[in-house]
């Protein structure tokens, strides 16, 4: 019996010894090649998007906003008090200088007067009528009506001090509005003041655009740019390949797989921007990608 019990008691510490050898002889070098493999895996490249860097033309462009406004415009009034009889002219209508616009109802008591006649003083189109029939005029104080001659438009900005040194008289204008999507008006800067507004440090300018169809009206709202120059074979990328830092801009050149961060100087910018220190034409610039970057990161270009 006791022989028995030594026989059962020799095969359980068998098993037993048996599973701690594998757990010593199997377990163990599977964990150190885990390990191993976590820590020599091999950083992944962060794919971006490069250009060749190439010389171009660059338009100097600068961009504002302003309000279209006839160029003549005229208030139409009475010359003696009375009541709006009618009127002869609508709004929409043509009207020549000295044509008549209005009749009065004369404001005599006891007298018998002809219908008081107002005249439009410029030539143009009735823009605009303020009254209705039979309401009180006061001469030269109540307007009975707008005339505008839009044959030729104009738009008045202030240019803010920095842009005074780049723009003058004679410089083409675009505008767009978003009446006629898609339409682009050309006009030119025809006025330019001599003295800056100190509270505003803006300069006053005048763009004026012919009109002949009459498309744009007073008031609508227009995006402005205005040409004043042009760079020809210049080094130029689009303005998202930079970031700046403080007041100096940097670029992401890829060199060997790597991004390397490189400083540059500047010059006119719109959409682009004029490269003037820091790079070298046919250098690979990243343009899409480089936000958060580093110098020196592994990176793959997509093609």
């Amino acid at each position: 019996m006791k022989i028995k019990k030594a026989v059962i008691f020799l095969i359980i510490a068998h098993i037993v010894g048996i599973f701690f050898l594998k757990r010593i002889f199997f377990s163990k070098p599977a964990d150190k090649e885990t390990s191993f493999k976590g820590k020599g895996a091999a950083i992944e490249a962060l794919t971006v998007r490069a250009v060749s860097l190439k010389r171009e033309d660059l338009d100097l462009v600068f961009s504002y906003v302003g309000n279209i406004k006839a160029r003549s415009e005229a208030r139409v009034y009475s010359k003696v008090n009375g009541k709006l009889d009618s009127y002869v002219l609508n709004e929409g209508d043509k009207v020549q200088k000295d044509e008549t616009v209005a009749l009065v109802e004369r404001d005599e008591t006891g007298l018998k007067y002809e219908l008081a006649k107002v005249s439009s003083p410029i030539y143009g189109i009735v823009g605009k009528v303020f009254l209705d029939k039979g309401e009180n005029i006061l001469a030269q104080s109540t307007p009975v009506a707008l005339v505008v001659d839009a044959l030729e438009v104009v738009v008045r900005i202030g240019i803010p001090e920095q842009d005074i040194s780049y723009i003058s008289k004679g410089l083409k204008a675009m505008l767009k509005l978003d009446s006629y999507p898609g339409e682009v008006f050309t006009g030119e800067v025809s006025k330019a003041s001599e003295v800056l507004d100190a509270a505003t440090r803006t300069l006053d300018v005048e763009i004026i655009l012919a009109n002949p169809d009459n498309k744009l009206k007073s008031g609508m709202f227009a995006r402005i740019d205005i040409l004043a120059g042009k760079r020809e074979r210049v080094l130029a990328l689009p303005q998202d390949a930079l970031s700046k830092e403080d007041s100096s801009y940097y670029a992401f050149v890829v060199e060997g797989g790597k991004a390397k961060k490189v400083k540059v100087e500047i010059g006119i910018s719109n959409d682009k921007v004029e490269i003037l220190k820091g790079l070298e034409e046919n250098q690979k610039v990243i343009v899409f990608g480089q936000q958060g970057l580093r110098d020196g990161a592994l990176v793959k270009v997509a093609e």
